[in-house]
């Protein structure tokens, strides 16, 4: 169906509601009738503007109510979840204390222009943020959102550990490589530019090329394709494309593969993203979620939790102190006690199920909340 078509029968089905909406004779109809198909696009415009002017008004009223439910149930989800949801806050917020004391440490200043002690710290205070998204996503009650975005947490928590536990050669190589993805980008946004933005200007351009290379130059002809940075640190002497699993078996995080492929269905658009939801995994409801939930926290939860330690860790042991093995092992501690914390909120959650499920059976109606 073509995209004017569709707007006729809209405009028709407009039409419908407003002649059905009156008493008329068919004469009256039949004048009408040609009025509308010789104004059609002048009256739809007229009544849409007057039913948004409606909606418009009446937005804040609306939105009351709906922020006040809202509200209401973020309280009831803290009831049950607020002791793991804790955990993790605390946790994301030691992460960020260290990455922030050891870019302070007088000891570690002489490093501040050392390629892999910037990557390292970047990286790990990117896993601290997308760690606090994930964390916003929790307590509003989107476990489904929070496991998409732990994927990405994954992506950088696995490259923080290999530039931490690689040399500096690997931190310059993976610097550079931005040169490579920096040109193809803008390359491809210049192309694709159909909604007509500012396009990078052909100076630019040809900056970028040079760039690239300037840089491919200084490598294997294998450096410009995907992941080619990475490729003498895990010893790859192919000329293929690498993968992002190469990386992560090579650092031992592979053990998180089943948890990132399962966490992609909710950020690609395939059958699978309609399907199962952590939002539904208790109830087993087969609803049209389109709002938050207080089911399936845990399995993000404590996703997020290994996360920001294995990055964490890792930097702690690439640049030590005195009290790095102290502070490893509190972290593991840490986990180990959220762990017990999450089983806790989801048995609590199933036995709120149980009794909402047995008064129903009880009385035969839902009760009051």
């Amino acid at each position: 169906m073509s995209a004017d078509a569709s707007k006729e029968d809209s405009n028709t089905g407009l039409f419908r509601k407003l002649v059905d909406g009156l008493n008329l004779n068919a004469d009256e109809i039949e004048n009408i009738t040609k009025f509308y198909e010789q104004h059609s696009d002048e009256l739809t415009h007229f009544f849409s503007r007057d039913l948004f002017e409606s909606l418009d008004s009446g937005k804040d009223e609306l939105l009351l109510e709906h922020y006040e439910l809202l509200e209401e149930f973020r309280k009831r989800l803290f009831d049950t979840w607020g002791t793991p949801l804790k955990r993790l806050d605390s946790l994301i917020y030691i992460c960020m204390e260290i990455v922030s004391d050891l870019r302070k440490d007088e000891t570690y200043l002489p490093l501040t222009k050392n390629k892999k002690f910037n990557v390292a710290t970047r990286l790990q205070a990117r896993c601290v943020q997308i760690g606090n998204e994930i964390s916003h996503l929790l307590h509003g009650g989107f476990a489904d959102g929070a496991f998409a975005r732990w994927r990405t947490l994954h992506e950088t928590s696995t490259t923080t550990k290999f530039i931490c536990e690689g040399d500096e050669d690997l931190s310059i190589r993976f610097l550079d490589y931005q040169s490579i993805i920096r040109f193809d980008g803008a390359m491809k946004y210049n192309d694709k530019n159909l909604l007509n933005f500012e396009p990078i200007p052909a100076e630019q351009l040809e900056e970028f090329r040079a760039k690239k290379d300037e840089i491919l130059k200084q490598y294997d002809a294998p450096f410009g394709k995907k992941f080619g940075w990475a490729r003498k640190a895990l010893g790859d002497t192919s000329k293929d494309n690498l993968t992002f699993p190469a990386i992560e078996k090579f650092v031992k995080l592979d053990l998180l593969r089943n948890h990132f492929s399962f966490a992609n269905q909710y950020v690609h658009a395939g059958i699978d993203s309609i399907g199962y939801k952590l939002g539904t995994s208790m109830s087993n409801k087969d609803l049209l979620l389109t709002g938050p939930s207080n089911e399936g926290l845990i399995e993000p939860i404590q996703c997020t939790s290994l996360s920001m330690i294995y990055a964490t860790e890792a930097l702690i042991r690439a640049f030590p102190n005195d009290e790095s093995l102290m502070t490893i092992s509190i972290l593991w501690m840490w986990h180990d006690a959220l762990k017990h914390e999450v089983v806790d909120a989801t048995d609590a959650l199933q036995a709120i199920g149980d009794a909402f499920i047995q008064a129903f059976i009880e009385t035969s109606e839902w009760p009051k909340t």
